[in-house]
């Protein structure tokens, strides 16, 4: 009895190799899924958010930047027209317009890239939408062709032993923080589970060690998440190293410093990513993910632009009959100015 009681008040010690290895396991995944958020964020999430915000407003507020570029062209216009007409120069329009054109070039070329910007993120968000309506059709082709392969007249101990082969699959992903049961997981999930996989061996911070050639597999995973590429990504997983922290490091005073090392330079770059993930949440174009919720908001700012764009495009007409007028005094002290020199010169 008193055995007994000796034994229950024994409490487990854990080297610090044991400790090590477990807390860099933990740091390992939680890089690997934070790694996967930004990289969902920044090439999914977000190009998907700002073509929509494209659709719903940004095309508008693109118009409203064009005619305002307009506006601003066709006031330094009339400024140099007018100019030139006070000094009683002459003053060709064409070359008032290169003139214009040469000091709002930059300004042009800042709008022909955002037209771009505008055009590339709409192509994603199809070629994205596409990609994933053709995992979703080969799953549900993947399912059937299972199902179809067990039959129906299954034993029940056959049964039983496929329930209990999912129970320690889905023990397993749990585990591994890999999420729900892969026989079940819809290819959304699957591509995050074997990305957030890839992640977790091939990231540099996870693999200081890493190769060149496993570094072209990390940006070859990175491009086929982006795109959705489920198929590159499975072919990807099947390739890299399975190779256990264990096999790499042992229980010497040697490797636990590395290990130290190790642990302490993935708790930092853990933060740093947190820190990423945080600034992305608050900028451009994930902070308009509630404004592009609200349909009363969106349709609001709609019609202000519609308005705004209106009365751009009024001025605008505005405007270019008075270039119109003031061109044509000046091509009149043109005609002028060579009828004296004509006369000076006979």
């Amino acid at each position: 009895m008193k055995k007994g009681a000796d034994n229950a008040g024994i409490v487990p010690v854990i080297s610090e190799y044991d400790k090590l290895i477990e807390e860099i396991l933990e740091l390992e995944l939680k890089l690997a899924a934070l790694a996967e958020e930004i990289d969902d964020l920044e090439n999914h999430v977000c190009v998907e958010l700002r073509a929509e915000y494209d659709q719903k407003v940004g095309n508008l507020e693109y118009q409203a930047r064009a005619y305002q570029f307009e506006i601003a062209r066709l006031k330094r216009a009339i400024e140099l027209l007018q100019a030139a007409i006070n000094r009683q120069e002459a003053a060709k329009y064409e070359d008032v317009q290169k003139r214009v054109e040469a000091e709002y070039k930059e300004y042009e070329e800042d709008l022909h890239k955002k037209a771009e910007d505008m055009k590339r993120d709409s192509e994603y968000a199809k070629r994205r939408a596409k990609k994933d309506k053709e995992n979703e059709k080969r799953a549900e082709e993947e399912r059937k062709a299972k199902g179809d392969g067990r039959g129906k007249d299954a034993s029940a101990d056959g049964k039983k032993e496929d329930d209990s082969k999912k129970n320690t699959e889905a023990e397993k992903d749990e585990s591994e923080g890999l999420g729900p049961d892969r026989v079940n997981e819809t290819p959304a999930q699957e591509l995050k589970r074997l990305y957030r996989s890839i992640m977790k061996k091939l990231h540099p911070d996870a693999n200081p060690d890493a190769t060149e050639a496993e570094m072209e597999l990390l940006r070859k995973a990175q491009k086929a998440y982006s795109e959705g590429d489920l198929e590159t990504l499975r072919d990807i997983a099947d390739q890299i190293d399975d190779t256990e922290i264990t096999e790499k490091y042992s229980d010497t005073p040697e490797d636990i410093i590395k290990l130290r090392e190790l642990r302490a330079k993935l708790a930092e770059k853990v933060e740093i990513l947190i820190i990423h993930i945080d600034e992305i949440k608050n900028s451009f174009p994930y902070n308009e993910k509630d404004f592009l919720a609200d349909e009363e908001a969106v349709a609001r700012r709609q019609e202000e632009l519609a308005e705004f764009n209106k009365a751009c495009a009024d001025k605008i007409i505005e405007l270019q009959e008075k270039v119109l007028e003031l061109s044509k005094v000046a091509e009149e002290n043109q005609k002028e100015a060579e009828k004296r020199k004509r006369k000076k010169s006979s």
